[in-house]
């Protein structure tokens, strides 16, 4: 039986928000102007299979129809001194207001999932909606397809990862023991993918921020972001991968990444949006995640304000998976 689609996955996202987070210009902008209170990016992956052959299908357990929607959702902020950002994951079944469309027989405004902002109006109706729901401006959009996660992290070296318990899910096709692992872009699909543990999406869009942090360290320790040569190759590697916005170049991918040169891992924090209800019901949506409104509008006004994330707690059912809008920094993720 083949996963669902990307939604329950990290695909693209997460690896992209790892290099935007780290200043690796996934951001796809050059330093904010003066004045500016950092740079927000949009980073999504989708659950396209396009380019998969049959056989990366098979191997990469990918069956099923893509429904073009948007998997991942982050926003990755990063500070107007580049030493600072924020990684913040918004579940794809969060049921937010859309931004208003028009179909052409006028302005179209409903409420929905999240994810749905993608395959209803592309990457522009989805940014909008981020927006509105945010109360942010965003700067910037990037995307990955299913098979550009794969390629990212390949060429990003492979990612770190540690488990508690055993990992082994037959539909994400994941085995791993407890310990220290380090994943080539296939396992680390499998690990991003699985369905093995019981809290669905939400312990899902901590795995994502787990590998991000991997990752992340593993560069920012070897000061990947300080020798211009090593980033520009690594850059170009990358970029394959992505669907950038318009306005994308390599230089201003380069440009971020030299502007956060100074960043460290302590100072990457990651937190998902303030939740009230995962199964909130929503209609013709069916069960949906609804945030809790005056929580995250007060974590998103932190980030426009260029601010650091204020601390959450670990409250949640059935032993604290995180729905509270709890924030880590990057150096203290643990282990699943």
């Amino acid at each position: 039986m083949a996963l669902p689609p990307l939604s329950r996955a990290l695909t693209g996202g997460a690896c992209l928000a790892v290099l935007a987070a780290s200043g690796y210009g996934w951001a796809l902008a050059t330093a904010p102007a003066p004045g500016r209170t950092g740079t927000d990016v949009l980073v999504v992956g989708s659950d396209s299979r396009a380019g998969l052959t049959a056989e990366e299908k098979s191997r990469w357990h990918a069956g099923g129809t893509a429904c073009r929607c948007a998997d991942v959702v982050m926003v990755v902020h990063l500070s107007a001194d580049g030493r600072r950002a924020s990684v913040v994951s918004l579940p794809r079944d969060s049921y937010v207001p859309f931004a208003p469309r028009d179909d052409g027989a006028g302005p179209i405004a409903h409420s929905g999932k999240i994810n749905a902002a993608l395959r209803q109006g592309g990457p522009e109706l989805l940014t909008r909606t981020v927006e509105r729901a945010t109360g942010l401006d965003i700067d910037h959009y990037l995307q990955a397809r299913f098979k550009g996660f794969v390629q990212a992290v390949d060429a990003l070296g492979g990612a770190p990862v540690c488990t508690k318990e055993p990992m082994r899910d037959k539909n994400s096709g994941i085995d791993l023991e407890p310990g220290k692992h380090h994943l080539d872009g296939a396992g680390a699909l499998r690990y991003v993918r699985t369905r093995h543990s019981g809290h669905g999406d939400i312990d899902r869009v901590r795995r994502q921020q787990r590998l991000v942090a991997g990752i992340a360290g593993r560069h920012l320790a070897a000061g990947t972001l300080a020798d211009p040569p090593r980033l520009e190759a690594l850059a170009g590697e990358v970029a394959g991968g992505l669907r950038p916005g318009p306005r994308t170049s390599v230089a201003d991918m380069l440009a971020l990444g030299r502007q956060a040169r100074h960043l460290r891992l302590r100072d990457v924090e990651f937190a998902t949006v303030p939740l009230e209800s995962i199964s909130h019901p929503a209609g013709e949506w069916g069960s949906a995640v609804k945030w809790n409104d005056e929580r995250a509008r007060a974590m998103f006004r932190r980030l426009a304000a260029d601010r650091t994330l204020a601390p959450g707690d670990e409250r949640g059912p059935r032993g604290g998976f995180d729905w509270t809008g709890r924030v880590a920094p990057g150096d203290r993720m643990d282990c699943d």
